[in-house]
């Protein structure tokens, strides 16, 4: 029981704030990260079965913060005009519901899904985020608009955020007129991010790589994080891998290599688990990191992580790196 006392902070009815507390003078603002989301399959199911707020409800406290962030792994689009490739995720504009009544603010477009239905399916996708008042970064009708930051007002900061992808196909990559993702172009993504950082706060890059189902981050994923806070970013969260890998910290700033899935059910066992990031920001970058370990079943319903045994697998793959042992005054997981 010591070890689980030193090792995780049990979690009181009230929602946590991260364990580096901010002076209270300090103006502060809590992004809520988490990683890919479909809205088919058994999450779409679960939307149509129990409402908008069904698959979310049992992590709901989990979810509130200024600013609520996931990666949409999926075109929102009627269409049926499929691009040639092995998966395609295509959700109904109507399952927006469920991400606008769980709170998310803001949806990373920036991956290998959200073109799944050519450049009409994105544009689509585009109109119904706009329409659903849910705000979108690392996709647009052009290279302009989808490498764009988008500011956010919060908690008296001014927040950037910034998303790009590594992965493939490389036709769904915007260019010069072309509809697209933003490509974590290494030659020029650093300039990016130098400039989004001088015109806000504190800004968060998302970034959208890795092997999938790979325990650790693999070469390209740290090349990035690691350019990605020398240019300037004061965090780096990362999904694209399914599972959960480790956090490392370049100084006092996290990468956040893989969150995990979400909203999203996949067969493979070892992607069950997932993680909830409730991260403190201020002007002097991250204050805290709390990451709640989470998991979804088959019928599409997210739930608190209780078992021993998947606390303990969740905070194995963050700690792989040992910065949560080194600074649990910095990252702190947090079970009920």
């Amino acid at each position: 029981m010591g070890a689980l006392i030193l090792s995780f902070a049990l979690a009181s009815d009230s929602v946590p704030v991260a364990s580096s507390a901010p002076a209270l003078s300090e103006a502060t603002a809590t992004l809520v990260a988490v990683g890919d989301i479909r809205l088919d399959g058994p999450v779409g199911l679960a939307i149509l079965e129990g409402g908008p707020q069904a698959p979310t409800a049992a992590v709901q406290r989990w979810l509130k913060g200024d600013i609520v962030l996931g990666n949409l792994e999926t075109a929102v689009t009627e269409r049926r005009e499929r691009a040639v490739k092995l998966f395609n995720f295509r959700s109904h504009p109507k399952g927006l519901k469920a991400l606008s009544a769980s709170g998310f603010t803001v949806l990373a477009l920036a991956n290998n899904h959200v073109m799944d239905f050519g450049a009409k399916g994105l544009k689509d996708t585009l109109k119904a985020l706009d329409k659903a008042g849910i705000g979108r970064v690392g996709a647009g009708r052009d290279l302009e608009e989808a490498r764009r930051p988008v500011f956010v007002e919060a908690g008296g900061l001014k927040v950037g955020l910034l998303a790009l992808t590594s992965t493939q196909p490389e036709f769904m990559w915007a260019g010069r007129g072309r509809p697209g993702v933003a490509y974590s172009d290494f030659a020029r993504f650093p300039y990016w991010i130098r400039e989004a950082k001088r015109a806000c706060d504190v800004l968060v890059v998302v970034f959208h790589g890795g092997t999938e189902k790979a325990e650790v981050p693999n070469e390209v994923q740290r090349a990035f994080g690691r350019a990605a806070v020398d240019a300037g970013a004061d965090i780096v969260v990362g999904h694209h891998p399914h599972v959960v890998q480790s956090v490392e910290l370049r100084g006092e700033k996290p990468i956040l290599y893989s969150l995990g899935n979400f909203l999203f059910v996949s067969p493979t066992p070892s992607t069950r688990l997932r993680v909830i990031a409730r991260i403190t920001l201020s002007r002097r970058g991250v204050r805290g990191v709390d990451l709640v370990p989470v998991e979804i079943g088959q019928d599409g319903r997210l739930k608190p992580a209780r078992d021993p045994a998947d606390i303990e697998t969740v905070r194995k793959a963050l700690d792989r790196d040992g910065a949560l042992s080194a600074r649990p005054d910095l990252l702190r997981l947090v079970v009920e």
